[in-house]
């Protein structure tokens, strides 16, 4: 009798043992060769990442594979540089045409983006990088395409929403984008948000986040609070959350935020 109960005391805890490290074991065992797709904010541009991801090249960490343009109407436009070097990461730059459509417009591109890339590189999965809305767009892809995310890496991006007249204030060319729907997308408390919010519990355990917030000396970048930036920790526990000395857009022109970045994203 004794003997079954040792026996059965065994397996329980290899079972739990299991349970707790398997997802661990799993990202550790995954390639190291994962594209890395590069998503902007609201009204971002071609240069809104593109000097970020120069910089990675510069340094050695990193080969820019690809440049994606979305065009207005969906279609989406490939222009393929070279393959990334051994040991370095396929960086991936995406660009929105209509740079303040719906999170949900912006997550069918990412998605469709996706497709084309394990197709063309052969790739299981991907990692994402976005800044702002970029970050937002790349968290609900990530809810609803766990399987081909490996790391998510967020910016400034304002999961539980940002101040609108505030955005307007910092970057008056917002004003003549008030009323699109991207505008409404990252209004506090909007439905797409909430959505989001509502859907944290299905959040995968096995992709592992790294969250970024600028803070200028009042608990926010100018825009987004370091609060609304580190929304993602109710989501998942597999967060690491970092605070710079930044502005909103000096997010992704800091050689700081840039180290903290490759440091989450390489693999030994």
């Amino acid at each position: 009798m004794r003997l079954l109960i040792l026996l059965i005391s065994i397996i329980l805890f290899i079972s739990l043992c299991f349970y707790i490290f398997a997802p661990q074991i799993k990202r550790g065992a995954q390639s190291k060769n994962v594209p890395v797709l590069f998503i902007h904010g609201y009204l971002g541009s071609q240069k809104s990442l593109g000097k970020m991801i120069k910089r990675f090249e510069q340094n050695g960490w990193g080969t820019k594979v690809a440049y994606c343009v979305v065009q207005k109407d969906g279609a989406i436009q490939w222009k393929h540089i070279m393959k990334a070097k051994e040991g370095k990461l396929p960086l991936i730059h995406i660009v929105f045409k209509q740079p303040d459509a719906s999170i949900a417009q912006q997550q069918k591109w990412i998605e469709a983006i996706m497709q084309d890339v394990r197709d063309t590189y052969k790739a299981s999965s991907v990692d994402l990088v976005g800044h702002s809305m970029g970050g937002v767009t790349a968290a609900a892809v990530s809810l609803s395409n766990p399987q081909y995310i490996q790391k998510l890496v967020t910016l400034g991006s304002p999961i539980q929403g940002l101040d609108y007249q505030e955005l307007m204030e910092m970057y008056p060319h917002a004003r003549n984008h008030i009323e699109s729907m991207g505008a409404r997308d990252l209004a506090f408390h909007s439905i797409a948000l909430n959505r989001l919010y509502e859907s944290r519990q299905d959040f995968s355990k096995e992709i592992d986040v790294f969250s970024g917030a600028g803070d200028v000396g009042d608990k926010t970048d100018g825009v987004v609070t370091v609060e609304s930036a580190y929304g993602l920790q109710e989501f998942t526990e597999h967060i690491h959350l970092q605070t710079f000395h930044e502005a909103h857009s000096d997010l992704h022109e800091s050689s700081e935020v840039d180290k903290a970045v490759y440091q989450f994203l390489k693999r030994d």
